[in-house]
Order: structure tokens, then C-alpha cells, then sequence
């Protein structure tokens, strides 16, 4: 399959879930999104389902790139919650409509439930490997999951100086617990 094809595609998928949710999702509407005939889509993904494991799978690399590229300047503390608030309104919307039709389409297909879960323990693995007290790795990945969850869900984020504060203490506290490794710049 030509990549800029199947990129057109999920990102078509992506986009109609956004607009309307899981029950705007139709190969028909899917391929007219990304300017394919349905035929021409079915040539690509046979199904619904397939579409939506593509469109799973890209996440879950997507998570795995983003926090790479962040633990190579910052802590995987202040990675995970950097990474909690999406980047533009696009991926709030479809993200949340991914997560309903995960929990409620039985077109996305019985794979989708675990997949959706592999993708937020991609997230949480470098921090859950980095900090070591447990309970205050758990209370970070529960912060960064509450914040992501809650935006995804159109929940308006606590104010800037207040989370940037919560996020300092934080990533002081898990900075302050880790072993003795090579330190990472503090920002992004």
C-alpha cells in the first residue's frame, strides 16, 4: 500500500471521527474524506475494523515517538505530563470519538478494547520505569491521565500557573527520588 495513500486514509478517519463521532464513521464517508472512491479504499482496508486497527496502530506509535523524543530533553515525569494536554483541537475531538467507538462500536472489532489500552501503556512505561516510588509514579500517571482524559472530554484544563505548579512539584519530587543518572535538560 502506497504510504501517503494510507496516511490519507487514517487521517480521513481521523477527521470524520472528529466531525461526528463513531456513527459518522461509513467507508463511504471515510473515502470520500480522503478523496478515494469506496472501492478504491476497500483496495486498501477490507473493512471498518481494519481501518480502525490502522488507525489504533499509528496511535500507538505516535505515543511511543512523542515521548521518545521528549525523553531525549526532559525527565520521562515531565515527558508524561507534557504529553498529557493534546496538541490542537483535531486530536482532542478525535481521540475522544475513538475512545467511545473503542467502548460502544462493535465494528471496531474485538481487538480494539486492547489496543486502545496498549496505546496508554506505551505512554505510562517510561514513567512507571523511571520513578522509582511507586505510589507517586501512580499519583503522576493518574494527574497526567486525568488531564488528558478530561480534555479529550472538552473539561477545561485547571489554570496555566496553577497546573504549571502541580506539574513542578510534581516532577521535583519524582526528579528528587530517582537514582543518580545523567540529568536531561528541564523544558521543552
Amino acid at each position: 500500500m502506497a504510504p501517503a495513500t494510507r496516511e490519507r486514509i487514517i487521517d480521513a478517519l481521523r477527521t470524520v471521527l472528529a466531525r461526528g463521532g463513531a456513527s459518522a464513521v461509513t467507508l463511504e464517508a471515510v473515502a470520500a474524506e480522503a478523496g478515494l472512491s469506496k472501492g478504491g479504499l476497500l483496495y486498501h482496508f477490507k473493512n471498518k475494523e481494519s481501518l480502525y486497527a490502522a488507525l489504533l496502530a499509528e496511535s500507538e506509535a505516535d505515543v511511543v515517538a512523542q515521548m521518545a523524543s521528549r525523553m531525549e530533553r526532559m525527565s520521562a515525569a515531565r515527558a508524561f505530563l507534557d504529553f498529557a494536554l493534546p496538541a490542537s483541537e483535531l486530536e482532542a475531538a478525535s481521540t475522544s470519538a475513538l475512545i467511545a467507538a473503542v467502548r460502544a462500536d462493535d465494528s471496531v472489532g474485538p481487538d480494539a478494547a486492547a489496543a486502545l489500552v496498549a496505546g496508554f501503556h506505551r505512554w505510562d512505561e517510561p514513567l512507571l520505569a523511571e520513578v522509582a516510588d511507586p505510589v507517586l509514579a501512580q499519583t503522576i500517571r493518574l494527574v497526567g491521565l486525568g488531564l488528558y482524559l478530561g480534555s479529550v472530554a472538552g473539561i477545561p484544563v485547571p489554570d496555566p500557573q496553577l497546573l504549571a505548579e502541580v506539574t513542578e512539584r510534581l516532577v521535583r519530587q519524582a526528579e528528587a527520588t530517582a537514582p543518580a543518572a545523567v540529568p536531561r535538560g528541564s523544558g521543552g
